[in-house]
């Protein structure tokens, strides 16, 4: 089956697993470790995520305000502003899955950079993915794990990922110039029905992410909403990211029980500051969730360890799923052509945006301290 298969090839599934089992000989796991409000609250948003990819939500916004561009600038303003707005409702992974795909039919034509498409639309997936709890299942660990009021959640998350996408829209308006093209886009439909019992998952999620009502309710309801929608939506859920954090609750549970780790990760992040610098830090080569749920097992530094987790992101190929996520699809569409290109320009944007979010997000932290 192809639930199997896809848990049988999940690279980071993989990984976790492995790091639970080893970490397992150093000590016994213990039930308290796993949150479980988390892995409810993903299981029903990942069935909500795999409704609106289903309806086609995206790439019916996607065909109708690309169909308007009239150069290459134009196109790619479109595409950062529809990938930043769809990764806050999708997942910054699967609008990278969508609307990258969907830029190569768009803007296949001589005179339009791809590699350039493909890096500033996974940016734009990665800083709007900071907005909502939805956008990144770290952000809804750190909404369930620090038990996050609404308004606590936002005024952090607000400012980030704007001051984020006005630096984007710049960095395109600069590397982009206009240059004439015309559009041929797919036009997709929405079913008002699917759209009405989508809406209705959607708000369910929302509240039971924010523990307004139980999270197995939001389970329920977005288990009989997929059954009427087909059926075929619960095999294509992406069931590998639950399990990846069930195996990194258990993981970082026992190593929270070793001493001598504990002590390392506990000066780590003792201050804001440092909780932010180990947050990007541990992101660039463990990738942002795992980072997250080690790094909240330590620290009561909210704003540094959302921000932090947020904006190293954006750093390497690995330091985002999203990020590595765009590359495999950058080699399928492009043919394996300009791979070292790819990874000079990815790195070079990468970089920019690292540097001065960071600097933001250091500025942030000072006034949500």
């Amino acid at each position: 089956m192809q639930i199997f298969k896809t848990l049988a090839t999940d690279t980071m599934l993989w990984l976790a697993a492995a790091a639970a089992i080893i970490t397992s000989f150093l000590s016994t796991p213990q039930v308290a470790d796993i949150n479980f409000h988390t892995l409810y609250s993903l299981l029903s948003m990942m069935i909500l995520v795999q409704i609106l990819e289903d309806i086609g939500l995206l790439q019916y916004f996607s065909s109708k305000f690309t169909a308007k561009a009239r150069d290459t600038r134009q196109l790619m303003w479109m595409l950062v502003i529809l990938a930043f707005g769809g990764a806050m409702l999708i997942t910054n992974d699967v609008t990278v899955l969508i609307m990258v795909p969907l830029f190569f039919r768009a803007g296949h034509q001589p005179h339009t950079n791809q590699i350039w498409g493909v890096v500033l639309i996974t940016a734009a997936a990665n800083i709007g993915s900071a907005l909502t709890p939805f956008g990144n299942t770290h952000n809804l660990f750190l909404l369930s794990h620090y038990n996050l009021a609404l308004f606590d959640f936002f005024k952090i998350s607000v400012p980030y990922s704007l001051l984020g996408l006005l630096l984007l829209l710049l960095i395109t308006w600069v590397l982009i110039k206009p240059r004439t093209l015309e559009v041929h886009v797919k036009h997709y439909n929405i079913q008002p029905r699917a759209l009405i019992i989508a809406l209705i998952v959607t708000i369910i999620t929302f509240l039971a992410v924010f523990k307004i009502i139980p999270t197995l309710i939001a389970v329920a309801v977005a288990v009989t909403a997929a059954i009427l929608l087909d059926k075929a939506i619960l095999f294509r859920v992406d069931y590998a990211t639950i399990l990846t954090f069930l195996c990194f609750f258990v993981a970082v549970g026992n190593i929270s029980r070793f001493p001598s780790i504990a002590r390392v990760l506990q000066n780590l992040v003792h201050t804001p500051q440092s909780t932010f610098l180990t947050a990007v830090g541990f992101s660039q080569f463990m990738s942002n969730v795992p980072a997250t749920i080690l790094i909240a097992k330590f620290t009561q530094n909210i704003p540094a360890i959302f921000l932090g987790t947020n904006t190293g992101g954006l750093g390497t190929t690995i330091a985002s799923m999203c990020n590595l996520l765009a590359y495999k699809q950058y080699i399928i569409h492009s043919q394996k052509r300009h791979l070292g290109a790819y990874f000079v320009h990815s790195l070079l944007v990468n970089l920019i945006l690292l540097i001065i979010i960071g600097l933001l997000s250091w500025g942030l932290m000072l006034i949500f301290p």
